[in-house]
């Protein structure tokens, strides 16, 4: 007689979805849903083409003919200048060019002025001469920019009074190029009524000249221009700086030069300090070629 297991005891198989299967799943079902939208999309997209009508633009010619009539011959009118469109014209850029030609007309004059002197003078003197032999000669250093074109001075003096201490403390001067081809000076602010003279041109060759252009120093330059009844002879107020500050202006310049090379120089930008009851220059900014 045989035995049997009972049924309870017999192994059951099942099937197991692994984590293989469910990925592939996944997959498929996003490849199927992205194939329904491309499809829903060019559905649309072709059904729009050829059901939409395009209409066209009508073309509406325009004849060459003018209001007010051109009165020219040639095929296209000129562009408008300064005077048929003032307003786009840049006042501050005129009035840059005027400063500039006073600037010209006051190195002209000096220029004419030593020249005739230097005329005058030649052939004349007592010296013995040295003992050089003729040659081509030399220039001499020449500075790439001049100084008074490279040097700026940038300073927001806290009051008039305080502006005036400066100048006097320089004995930088206040100027005008009047229409007379003369300059009109003034200096001795701070002690109260300054002082004014009028001088030809020549007597100022070796003067530093500036026109301020940053901060309240252009309007505190003509507010003392109109104090000392100058600012009617032209229209540009000057400063004119003696050769000390020169002097000074070039030692300072030469410390912060990194290059060692004034003709590599730009810019230079200086500042003024207040320092032990005085003031003092400082270069702030140097920008080189």
């Amino acid at each position: 007689m045989s035995s049997t297991s009972p049924p309870s005891s017999r192994p059951r198989y099942r099937l197991q979805v692994n984590s293989y299967d469910r990925t592939a799943t996944l997959l498929i079902a996003l490849l199927t849903l992205a194939g329904l939208t491309v499809s829903g999309l060019g559905i649309v997209f072709f059904a729009n083409k050829f059901t939409r009508r395009i209409e066209p633009i009508e073309f509406v010619p325009v004849e060459a003919t003018s209001p007010n009539a051109n009165q020219g011959f040639a095929d296209q009118p000129e562009p408008p200048g300064v005077d048929e469109a003032p307003e786009l014209s840049e006042p501050q850029l005129q009035e840059t060019l005027e400063a500039l030609t006073a600037f010209a007309s006051l190195n002209e004059a000096l220029l004419a002025e030593t020249t005739a002197d230097a005329a005058a003078e030649a052939g004349k003197g007592e010296g013995q001469g040295d003992a050089r032999q003729p040659g081509p000669g030399g220039e001499g250093v020449v500075e790439r920019v001049q100084r008074w074109e490279r040097w700026k001075i940038r300073w927001e003096p806290s009051s008039p009074a305080d502006f005036a201490a400066w100048l006097d403390q320089y004995q930088i001067r206040v100027g005008v190029l009047g229409r007379d081809n003369r300059v009109h000076a003034a200096f001795g602010f701070a002690a109260g009524a300054p002082t004014v003279e009028s001088s030809p041109p020549q007597e100022y060759a070796a003067w530093g000249q500036t026109t301020p252009v940053d901060g309240p120093m252009p309007a505190l330059t003509n507010e003392l221009a109109r104090k000392a009844d100058i600012a009617k002879e032209g229209r540009y107020a000057l400063l004119f700086f003696p050769f000390d500050v020169e002097r000074l202006l070039w030692t300072l310049e030469s410390r912060f030069n990194k290059t060692g090379d004034v003709n590599k120089i730009r810019e230079t930008v200086f500042t003024v300090q207040r320092e032990r009851g005085g003031y003092a220059f400082q270069v702030i900014d140097q920008k080189y070629f």
